[in-house]
């Protein structure tokens, strides 16, 4: 039997992973740093690179605060459940924020192809 996960664990987790899939959808790669650099994902279209925290928030919760010296966008993943208690993936949202704490707005084929381009 493996180590338990902290809940804050496995929910910041499927956030960035879900961003991830969701940003190959959207033809850009992505990967985690092989060492944690305070940024979650680095992600990649041609030449143009972008660093990317991600904050992720289950049912309502506040996000946290903590960003790193050097990002490029903050996705903020919004988790919803069901009366079950499990992960509803077809209604997960992302909102994109720059560094200005200007709101993008969601994540979509659009958006990424505006900031990619």
């Amino acid at each position: 039997m493996g180590n338990p996960l902290p809940k804050t664990t496995y929910v910041g987790a499927i956030g960035e992973i879900f961003s991830q899939l969701q940003l190959l959808e959207f033809g850009i790669q992505a990967a985690p740093p092989i060492k944690d650099s305070g940024n979650d994902l680095i992600a990649i279209k041609g030449r143009n690179i972008k660093f990317i925290q991600i904050k992720t928030k289950l049912d309502g919760k506040t996000y946290s605060r903590n960003l790193p010296e050097v990002y490029d966008l903050v996705f903020y993943v919004e988790l919803i459940t069901n009366d079950t208690g499990k992960f509803v993936f077809d209604m997960i949202v992302i909102n994109v924020v720059d560094t200005t704490g200007t709101s993008l707005g969601i994540l979509t084929q659009e958006l990424t192809d505006r900031i990619w381009s």
